[in-house]
C-alpha cells in the first residue's frame, strides 16, 4: 500500500528513544501530560479484554506533515476501518471454538497517515515493567491506560495491527521488534518487509508488491502493449516497485519509455509534459497514492492530454473512497487499477446499520457520520434512523476485510497458544501465558480460514493471495430526491474486467467487457482488422514489426527499432539486423523469409511452347535459304561481282550465318552442361565469323584505294589466300577467349551449386 514521506521519521525515532532512557519507569503520580508530543491525536476507541490488540489507522487527515487534523476522512472510511476490528472482536467473543474462555480486547489509536505520529501512537502499545504496572495498583491486570506515552493511553497488548501506509510501518516494524511485539499490516505491501533479517516481527495478510508487479505487468503484455511509462512515489512502496518493474519488464518483452520519482505533494507539470512527450507509451503504471495520481491526472488534463493513455494504478488508489475519487472522474474514466482480491462481508455491513452513534463509545462515527449524511447532530440535522450504506458517499472497502483478518490472525495464534501452554487458564490470568514475544512463534506458518479465504503466513511473513484488476467507469446516478436516476448525471464505478493468480501466473477475464470508448484513437503502427473487438484498444508500442524482407536498425530502448530493406540480391542476416550480398548464381530465398540464399534454378524454353515453333519455323526457312544462296554462289563464283567482293571471305560469312540460324535451333533443346558449352562455343563462332571477314573486307578495300593515291604497285596481304589466313587468325583468337571466359563462368557455377540446395523450381524474384 502507498507511503507518505516525512522528514521527520528520524527525529521523532531520537524523541523517543530519549523517552524510553530518560523515563524507564512511570511513578504513581505520572499524568498524561509528562511528554508534550504535540500533534497527535489523544481519542482512543477501545473496549478492553482479558487480551488486547492494538491497532493505529488513519482516521483523520494529516493538518501538516507533523500535526493531526479534526477533520475525519471523507466518506464512510473512518467508520469502516474502525467498526470493522469492533465487528470481529465481537463475533471471537461470541464464538465457542475460539478463545472460548478468554474475551479479546482492542484498542485504536488514529496516526492520520503521518509517520511521525504513526511512530509517536505506537509508543502507546509498547509494554511496561512490572513496577509501572503497580504504580495503578492493578496488578496482574492489563496495564489498560495504566500511564502515558505519549497519547493519553497506554493498552497491554500481544500484538498490533500496523498502520497503514508501508512507510509508516517501517519505524513501528523497528521499534517493535526492540519489544518483541508482534505485528500484522492488513494493507502494507511493500517488498522491503518481506526481509526477516530486518522485519523478524512483521506480518501481512496480502502480498508483497512483486505480485502485485507481476499482475500488471501480465495484464499489459496480454494486451499486446510493450512500450510504457512509469510514475512512483517517493519511498519504499513507490521505488522498491519500480525496482521490481525494471527488473521484471524485460521477461514480458517490455520495455520503458520514460520514468518519474514524485513526492506526495509535488507539482506534476513537468512530468506530464514528459509523458506527453513519448506519446507512443500509452500505457503509464501509477505507482503511487490517490493523491499524486490524481495531482498527476490534473498535470495531465491541462496538456489536453486526457482520454490519450490508459493508466494503471496501483493497489493505493484502491482504498480512496468514490467521494475522493469522484471530481476526477473524467480523468479517470477507462483507467485501470490493482487491488487485492478481498470479498464484501456482509454480516459487517448488516452490523453497521444496526450501529447507534449517540451510544457508541467510538469517537470518529459521530463525525464521520455527519461528514457521510452532510448533516450536524449540535444543529439537529441528522437523521440517526437513516440508513446511511445507501448514501452516494459511502464505499465498500477492502481494508476492513482485511483488517478482520488481521485481528482472526491474532485469535487462531493466542487459541493454539493456549490450547499447547495453559489449556485450563481462564480470564486475566490469560496474561501470564499468551505474552507477545511467544505469541509471534505461533504466528509463523499459521494458516486459518480468513473472511478473504485461506491464508497463510510464508517464511517471510507474506501471505499469497489473488487480484484483481478493476477499470473505472461512468453509471447513472440515482437522484434520492425524486427516486429516479438522472440521465443527465453520470457517476464513477469500477468494474471488475481481470483476476490475477500469483501461484499460478495466469490472467483470467470476467464478464465484464472492457471499454476502450474512452481513449482518444491515434493513427495506429499495427493495423487491426475492423471487424475486431480491440480494434479501439490504445496501441503502446514504439516500432511496427518488421515484416518479411526487412531488417531492424536497433534503437535505444530494444523495443525500439526502424526498418529497411535490403536490395533484391541480399538476403538478411545477423538475427534480422544486417543484409549481404548474395554469391554468384544464388538468390535469396522466400521459404526462408529471404534469410538464405538457393541456387538460380534452371529455366529454359520447352519445344512445345508456340515461341519455340515459331523459332525452329523461322531457322529451317532460313537454313534453306541460305542452302539456296550457298548453291548460286558457287555456280556464279566466276562473275565479276563475286570476284570483286572477295569469294573466300564471303563465303565464311554465309557459313556464320548457317551457324547462327543452326545454333538458333539447337537453343530450343533441353539445356544440359554439354549443350551449353557447345551452344555458348557456335553462338560466339557465328559472330565472329560473320564480323572477321567483314573487316578484313573493309580494311582490304581501304589499303587498296589509298595506296592507289601514291603508287601503282599493289599493296601486299590483298591477295585472297591471305584474307582467309587473317580472318582465320582473328577468328580462332575470339574463340579462345570466349571458350576461357565460359571456362571460368562453369567453374563459378559448379560452386555456387554446393552453396546451396534447390528448394524451389521457378525463379522467385523479392518484391520491391
Amino acid at each position: 500500500m502507498g507511503t507518505r514521506n516525512s522528514t521527520a521519521t528520524l527525529t521523532v525515532v531520537l524523541i523517543m528513544l530519549r523517552v524510553v532512557l530518560v523515563h524507564p519507569q512511570c511513578s504513581a503520580n505520572l499524568q498524561g501530560d509528562d511528554f508534550l508530543l504535540n500533534g497527535i491525536d489523544t481519542r482512543i476507541y477501545a473496549k478492553p479484554g482479558d487480551i488486547n490488540i492494538g491497532a493505529i489507522m488513519q482516521l483523520t487527515h494529516p493538518l501538516d506533515g507533523f500535526t493531526c487534523s479534526e477533520q475525519v476522512l471523507t466518506g464512510s472510511t473512518a467508520i469502516e476501518y474502525t467498526e470493522s476490528i469492533a465487528f470481529v472482536v465481537e463475533q471471537i467473543n461470541n464464538r465457542n471454538d475460539l478463545l472460548p474462555n478468554v474475551t479479546l480486547g482492542f484498542a485504536i489509536l488514529n496516526d492520520c497517515a503521518l509517520p511521525s505520529i504513526s511512530l509517536a501512537q505506537s509508543l502507546s502499545f509498547l509494554p511496561l515493567t512490572e513496577n509501572r504496572c503497580h504504580a495503578k495498583a492493578v496488578k496482574n491486570s492489563s496495564c489498560y491506560e495504566c500511564c502515558s506515552a505519549g497519547s493519553s493511553h497506554h493498552v497491554d497488548v500481544v500484538g498490533v495491527l500496523a498502520p497503514l501506509m508501508s512507510v509508516s510501518v517501517g519505524p513501528v516494524s523497528f521499534l517493535y521488534t526492540v519489544a518483541k511485539i508482534p505485528i500484522i499490516a492488513p494493507t502494507a505491501s511493500s517488498d522491503e518487509f518481506s526481509n526477516k533479517n530486518k522485519h523478524p516481527y512483521f506480518f501481512r495478510v496480502i502480498g508483497p508488491d512483486k505480485f502485485q508487479v507481476e499482475a500488471m505487468l501480465n495484464f499489459i503484455s496480454d494486451n499486446g502493449w510493450t512500450y510504457i511509462s512509469v510514475v512512483y512515489i517517493e519511498g519504499t512502496y513507490g521505488e522498491r516497485a519500480f525496482d521490481n518493474i525494471k527488473y521484471l519488464a524485460p521477461a514480458f518483452n517490455i520495455c520503458l519509455a520514460t520514468w518519474h520519482r514524485v513526492k506526495y505533494n509535488e507539482n506534476t507539470d513537468l512530468v506530464a509534459a514528459d509523458l506527453i512527450g513519448y506519446w507512443k507509451a500509452r500505457v503509464i503504471i501509477a505507482f503511487m497514492d490517490e493523491v499524486p495520481f490524481t495531482n498527476l491526472l490534473t498535470s495531465v488534463d491541462k496538456l489536453n492530454g486526457t482520454g490519450n493513455f490508459s493508466w494503471i494504478a496501483s493497489d493505493a488508489v484502491s482504498l480512496a473512497s468514490s467521494d475522493f475519487m469522484s471530481p476526477f472522474k473524467r480523468m479517470l474514466v477507462g483507467s485501470f487499477f490493482i487491488s487485492f482480491r478481498v470479498p464484501v462481508v456482509d454480516e459487517f455491513y448488516s452490523y453497521l446499520e444496526r450501529l447507534n452513534v449517540l451510544n457508541s463509545t467510538n469517537p470518529w462515527l459521530k463525525p464521520a457520520w455527519e461528514s457521510l449524511n452532510n448533516c450536524s447532530y449540535d444543529s439537529g440535522t441528522c437523521n440517526n434512523s437513516l440508513n446511511f450504506l445507501n448514501t452516494s458517499k459511502f464505499d465498500y472497502l477492502i481494508f476492513a476485510t482485511l483488517s478482520m483478518d488481521v485481528v482472526l490472525a491474532f485469535a487462531n495464534a493466542a487459541h493454539k497458544l493456549i490450547s499447547d501452554l495453559c489449556p485450563n487458564v481462564t480470564g486475566k490470568d490469560v496474561q501470564q501465558c499468551v505474552k507477545s514475544d511467544v505469541l509471534y512463534k505461533y504466528l509463523k506458518g499459521e494458516s486459518f480460514q480468513g473472511y478473504s479465504g485461506d491464508i497463510r503466513f510464508d517464511e517471510n511473513g507474506d501471505s499469497i493471495g489473488k487480484y484483481v484488476i478493476y477499470q473505472w467507469s461512468y453509471e447513472k446516478v440515482q437522484n434520492i430526491d425524486r427516486k429516479l436516476f438522472d440521465e443527465s448525471e453520470k457517476g464513477l464505478t469500477k468494474q471488475e474486467v481481470a483476476y490475477y493468480d500469483t501461484v499460478s501466473k495466469n490472467i483470467t477475464y470476467s464478464d465484464n467487457v472492457i471499454s476502450w470508448d474512452y481513449f482518444t484513437v491515434f493513427e495506429r503502427l499495427i493495423p487491426i482488422d475492423g471487424d475486431s473487438s480491440t480494434v479501439y484498444r490504445p496501441e503502446s508500442v514504439c516500432s511496427r514489426p518488421c515484416v518479411v524482407g526487412e531488417y531492424k536498425i536497433q534503437k535505444n530502448p530494444e523495443c525500439c527499432w526502424d526498418c529497411r530493406t535490403c536490395r533484391n540480391n541480399e538476403r538478411i542476416i545477423n538475427k534480422n539486423t544486417a543484409c549481404e550480398e548474395c554469391r554468384l548464381f544464388t538468390w535469396p530465398d522466400p521459404a526462408t523469409n529471404y534469410t538464405t540464399c538457393s541456387p538460380i534454378p534452371l529455366t529454359y524454353q520447352e519445344t512445345t511452347s508456340v515461341l519455340s515453333v515459331l523459332q525452329i519455323s523461322f531457322a529451317i526457312l532460313a537454313l534453306a535459304a541460305i542452302l539456296l544462296v550457298s548453291a548460286c554462289y558457287i555456280h556464279l563464283r566466276e562473275n565479276r561481282v563475286i570476284k570483286a567482293a572477295s569469294r573466300e571471305l564471303s563465303l565464311l560469312q554465309i557459313v556464320a550465318i548457317f551457324v547462327g540460324y543452326f545454333t538458333v535451333i539447337c537453343f530450343q533443346t533441353y539445356p544440359t552442361q554439354h549443350m551449353c558449352s557447345v551452344l555458348f562455343f557456335t553462338y560466339c563462332l557465328s559472330f565472329a565469323t560473320l564480323y572477321s571477314p567483314l573487316l578484313v573486307k573493309t580494311v582490304r578495300i581501304y589499303r587498296i584505294f589509298h595506296n592507289a593515291t601514291k603508287s601503282k604497285t599493289k599493296p601486299r596481304f590483298v591477295s585472297s589466300q591471305s584474307q582467309v589466313i587473317i580472318s582465320t587468325s582473328l577468328i580462332l583468337i575470339q574463340s579462345y577467349i570466349k571458350a576461357s571466359n565460359n571456362t571460368n563462368s562453369k567453374l563459378n557455377w559448379k560452386d555456387s551449386k554446393s552453396y546451396l540446395p534447390v528448394t524451389y523450381n521457378a525463379r522467385s524474384i523479392r518484391p520491391g
